[in-house]
Parts: C-alpha cells; structure tokens; sequence
C-alpha cells in the first residue's frame, strides 16, 4: 500500500475517511502523507503529549522497554545502523505495531552529503518495507537542503518542545517530548517506563489533528 496524501486544504476530509478504513495494523501500513503547504518541521502538536524516543544503542534494555509498553506506544526514532543490526527487536516492535521513524545525523552532514538524506530512506525501506512516516535528525538541527529533500521524498520532519533532562519536565498540551537512548546519554529503563505510565500520551497523528484511528478486522 503505496497511497500518497497531502493533508492541506479540503483532503483532510479525504485523510478523515481513510481513517476509518484502516486495518488494525495501521502503524505498519499507513500511507505516507504529508502534513505542510511546503518544506518545514513540525515541533509541537495541540491536543495532548506525545512521548518519542531517540534510539542508536542497547538491545536488552529496549527490549525490557517494549515488553513493558502497552498502546499507545511512544513513537521511535531509530538510526538506520540501529535497524540493520536489530532484526529481532524489530520483528517484536512490528508485531506490537509500533510507530518506527528514522533518526538521521547531525543536520549538518546532510549540506555536506547532498545525497546522505535519500539513501537513508533508501535503506530504511529495505529493511523495513515502507517509507519512514517520520524523520528527526539526531541534533534537531534541520537545515533546508534537508527539508527540500525530506518533502521531496514525501517524508515528515519532527522536532520537539521538551527534551528528557533539560529543565523541569512539565508537560504542557501539544508538548511533544523527545528522549534520549544513546551510548552517551540514555535514560533508566525503570525510570523511563514509571513516567510513561504516569500519565497520557497520544500519537503524533492525534496530538496534530485530534484524530483517532477506528479498527477494523479483515478476514485473512
């Protein structure tokens, strides 16, 4: 399923209905669209708190992490060395139909790289079969030569409002929370997952458009 919408204007009614049609294993077989007018980035939602999470490095502990989520699951963000590697995480993260992004580099390699942008996506969708619906860069820095290609490859761009360990986390509505889990800075599983269940989080589709997804059952 290859369909390609843009959400501006009168089709998002189009993007309402589709809505309601889609299996109940939307996350993996979602339609790539795309959610502004012209390239740019979206920080902050409107209708609630959406948790993502920044993933270059572990195994064992996100597993520990997966395992303890219940939907609706935070949205990952991974780089594509960690995909390559992680085949079996990944098969747990389809089956529980976890959002997966792409987590890129620092933005400025991709002015230095004109080509680095698509053949990540390249490689994502190798090794995941789709697009990335999403895409973050590991600095948040998204300069436009990245935008440029991101919105020619029909990709969205998300940055964040709140980072995990700057400042006093308080959550304000629309708040989208980005968290760290690399070698060089991660967070406590055990802590991480108590504060995920301490309060509501919503997808990033419904913290944008105050949407939520219908399931529908299909016979096999």
């Amino acid at each position: 399923m290859n369909k390609k919408l843009l959400l501006v204007g009168p089709l998002m009614l189009l993007f309402v209905l589709l809505l309601f049609i889609i299996p109940s294993n939307y996350s993996s077989i979602l339609p790539v669209f795309q959610v502004t007018e012209k390239p740019s980035v979206i920080s902050k939602g409107t209708y609630g708190n959406t948790a993502t999470i920044d993933l270059t490095f572990g195994k064992e502990e996100i597993e520990t992490l997966l395992n303890s989520l219940e939907a609706p699951y935070p949205q990952f963000f991974m780089s594509i060395e960690w995909i390559e590697r992680s085949e079996t995480i990944l098969e747990l993260m389809k089956e529980k139909h976890m959002p997966i992004g792409l987590l890129g580099q620092e933005g400025s390699n991709y002015i230095e790289n004109p080509v680095l942008f698509k053949k990540e996506i390249e490689r994502f969708e190798r090794a995941i079969g789709e697009k990335p619906l999403w895409f973050r860069t590991k600095d948040y820095e998204f300069p436009m030569e990245l935008q440029q290609s991101a919105w020619q490859e029909e990709v969205n761009l998300l940055g964040s409002s709140k980072y995990w360990g700057k400042g006093n986390l308080v959550l304000e509505k629309g708040d989208i929370l980005s968290v760290p889990m690399h070698q060089e800075e991660k967070v406590e599983i055990d802590q991480l997952t108590k504060f995920l269940k301490s309060q509501p989080f919503i997808t990033i589709e419904q913290n944008l458009f105050a949407l939520n997804m219908k399931k529908k059952s299909y016979p096999e």
